[in-house]
């Protein structure tokens, strides 16, 4: 189920498979795993093969357990997110590290619109999915008496978790964006390469100065057309960049279509966008910032991007308009 817009990259593609070496002695390592319902690559250059895939294998072992602590839909352990879910109404439970950190942050955000409390929701129309069917409104309004409020209680100092009763917590809109900054985070640590490319299904960070010192270039998928791009942004070192949109994960009934994005306020699948780009430094920032902002109109999207230094965006609205934050202008080309 991937819920991000696989993205175009335009820096120096690496070939398929496992190490190549280039006339210059840059050992380039390429490894993808399927992950959290999505495709996942790590790309990377240096000069060791043994550290390169060293690195990787640690870096994909973070993004496992994340992976497995923030799944809703499997057990993998007593304080992961499936259990917690389970026992909703029941008190206090232990929360693994990762669930405990995604929480906080999310927690701690001004703009509440991003509900990780939606699993009652989406539950509704997932099972929808799978008989092709739409949820009546009334089956939607009860789920959500199930998500409105404080059902929520994070208690760091015991490291537990207290949801209320039909409380369910789901973290599609976060947990792919928080595991590629971890892994990037453990890349760093490890060190032994000059150039690294994250991408979770359409979350993406760049990392290290490529070797023409020219910047990283990532093109935009066209949510009308998969062969083409929107535009190519140009972006530094240490950048992160997510797309959500409503072209990925749909079915349609009677000629409508139903996405997976879903308006919190009203469960239904939000109908102001096609897709929005964020880009910033965090990868947890940009896979939230996404899916917050395509939930809101064009005018309060770029409202909110506009008054914080630390965001950019590319919004295309239903009538097909890019929306351009001010501080893209000139990293931003449309159409190439």
């Amino acid at each position: 189920m991937m819920r991000k817009i696989w993205m175009i990259l335009l820096s120096s593609l690496f070939l398929q498979g496992c190490f190549f070496q280039d006339q210059n002695s840059t050992i380039h390592h390429e490894d993808t795993r399927f992950m959290m319902d999505t495709i996942v690559t790590i790309e990377t250059t240096g000069k060791s093969e043994d550290t390169l895939k060293s690195t990787t294998d640690k870096a994909f072992a973070a993004f496992q357990e994340i992976a497995d602590e923030t799944d809703s839909y499997a057990p993998h352990g007593p304080k992961d997110l499936y259990a917690i879910n389970e026992k909703a109404g029941t008190g206090p439970q232990k929360a693994a590290p990762h669930l405990l950190a995604i929480l906080k942050s999310a927690a701690s955000h001004p703009h509440q619109e991003l509900s990780i409390t939606l699993g009652p929701v989406i539950k509704i129309w997932n099972d929808n999915r799978e008989k092709k069917t739409v949820p009546s409104r009334a089956e939607i309004a009860d789920a959500l008496t199930l998500t409105k409020g404080s059902r929520v209680r994070i208690d760091e100092t015991t490291g537990t978790l207290t949801l209320m009763p039909g409380t369910q917590i789901d973290l599609g809109a976060v947990a792919k964006g928080y595991a590629v900054e971890e892994a990037a985070k453990v890349l760093q640590k490890e060190g032994g390469f000059q150039t690294a490319l994250i991408n979770a299904g359409g979350n993406i960070k760049v990392l290290g100065e490529k070797p023409d010192h020219k910047p990283w270039r990532i093109g935009i998928q066209d949510p009308k057309d998969p062969e083409k791009v929107l535009g190519t942004l140009s972006v530094p070192p240490g950048t992160a960049i997510a797309t959500s949109g409503d072209y990925q994960r749909y079915y349609e009934v009677s000629g409508v279509r139903y996405h997976h994005i879903l308006n919190p306020q009203t469960g239904w699948p939000s109908r102001n966008a096609h897709s929005v780009t964020v880009v910033t430094q965090s990868a947890f920032w940009a896979d939230f910032y996404s899916t917050l902002l395509f939930v809101m109109t064009p005018k309060d999207a770029m409202t909110l991007v506009e008054n914080n230094p630390s965001l950019e965006m590319v919004y295309q609205d239903l009538d097909g308009t890019l929306h351009i934050s001010s501080g893209l202008k000139d990293l931003f080309v449309q159409g190439q």
